[in-house]
């Protein structure tokens, strides 16, 4: 990714022509007048939206032995959003595509079919158990919330403390989260340390013990 966070991937990605962009790209790679016309488009706003793509890293161009200039998909990029009711992330991630030491593919367009209907399966598999998994958590952050909420004596504790159950933090990457001064929630973390309720290991903070 070319200096891009992951609130500016979205941006890109919240146009839908851009979308149509990408779905289409990633069928195969095409030169810019059969995309325009593919995607009943004006050559500028096509123009447009390739740039902001290419300058995102999202996609790359290159030229035939014509001189036509053709655009691809640049590289695996992952984006995951998560909204449930105890958290709300975005993060992105390359996925590399490896293949395995020593391992041949088969000519065969009816066997290349059948291995990735079983590679598909096994992402199913994967998306059950992430869902089971993503359920327990979610019974767990509300019973921890309930326990703070409960206990905590001011608000901006209780919140420090939610942050820090999905683990280790700095003060100014929860200033970030909770966009509140980092003093103030450098303060709070003091106050907290002193009851023995967090420490903090380098830059990082970190849930010790009881709520006081």
């Amino acid at each position: 990714m070319i200096g891009l966070d992951t609130v500016e991937l979205l941006d890109i990605l919240g146009n839908e022509n851009r979308r149509r962009i990408l779905q289409l790209l990633s069928f195969r790679p095409f030169y810019f007048n059969e995309m325009a016309k593919r995607l009943d488009l004006g050559p500028k706003a096509v123009i447009n939206h390739l740039d902001m793509l290419e300058r995102a890293g999202l996609i790359e161009c290159y030229h035939d032995n014509r001189r036509r200039k053709y655009f691809r998909i640049a590289d695996n990029l992952v984006l995951e959003v998560e909204v449930s009711p105890h958290a709300y992330g975005v993060r992105t991630y390359r996925r590399k595509c490896v293949a395995k030491k020593g391992a041949a593919l088969s000519p065969d367009l009816n066997q290349l079919r059948i291995m990735l209907e079983v590679l598909e399966e096994k992402r199913s598999q994967l998306r059950r158990l992430l869902e089971e998994v993503e359920a327990e958590e979610v019974v767990l952050k509300r019973c921890a919330i309930e326990l703070i909420e409960g206990c905590a004596g001011d608000p901006l504790d209780a919140e420090i403390l939610i942050a820090l159950t999905s683990g280790k933090s700095s003060a100014e990457s929860l200033s970030n989260r909770l966009r509140m001064p980092v003093v103030m929630v450098e303060a709070s973390l003091l106050t907290l340390s002193s009851h023995g309720t967090v420490q903090k290991t380098g830059d990082k903070w970190s849930i010790s013990g009881d709520l006081p």
